[in-house]
């Protein structure tokens, strides 16, 4: 199996053109997660709770955390409706589509390495190994206050240390288990 990727000047002013335009179009920082918590929100976005104070006219430190995606507090800016972030997620899979159509790969093959079978087993046991990793990093995303593109992108892109640090604890843990499955490849 061949991966192929994007050449970087190809790729990388495409996401940076994806990170500068969302929040500038939403009013949210870019993130996967903080998109699909919007999304499954229940309540209505954009009616924040009746305050005693009178409500500042915008106050753009609200919510302003990338990945973190707080109840809107009385006098914040409402975040983008749940259509926006719909069309949002729905673009993050027809993009992953057209990149593998692109590469000559089918876009959805359900067909993992001899290492993957191997390691982890296949059937049943890859499938309860493949929904507890989904498990995991769903739970990490909300302990961490989003995912690796809202803190990656948006909070490194401005700075923010909660970001930098989370970015640099996610690429040291993705370091450390690719040193693993190499070991146990062997």
């Amino acid at each position: 199996m061949n991966a192929y990727y994007w050449p970087w000047w190809l790729g990388g002013p495409l996401l940076a053109f994806v990170a500068v335009l969302y929040p500038l179009l939403t009013r949210a920082p870019l993130g996967v997660s903080g998109a699909l918590a919007r999304l499954l929100r229940w309540r209505t976005e954009g009616k924040p709770e009746p305050s005693p104070e009178p409500a500042p006219a915008a106050n753009p430190g609200c919510g302003d955390r990338p990945g973190v995606d707080p109840a809107p507090a009385a006098g914040c800016v409402a975040g983008p409706d749940r259509f926006a972030n719909l069309i949002f997620l729905l673009a993050i899979a027809a993009g992953g589509a057209v990149g593998g159509w692109w590469g000559g790969q089918p876009p959805v093959t359900g067909i993992y390495s001899p290492e993957f079978h191997r390691i982890f087993g296949s059937g049943v046991q890859g499938l309860v190994v493949l929904f507890s990793g989904g498990v995991l990093v769903g739970f990490g995303t909300r302990l961490s206050g989003g995912c690796t593109s809202g803190h990656g992108l948006s909070g490194c892109g401005r700075l923010q240390p909660a970001s930098l640090v989370a970015t640099a604890v996610f690429f040291g843990v993705a370091i450390g288990v690719s040193f693993l499955l190499e070991a146990l490849k062997r």
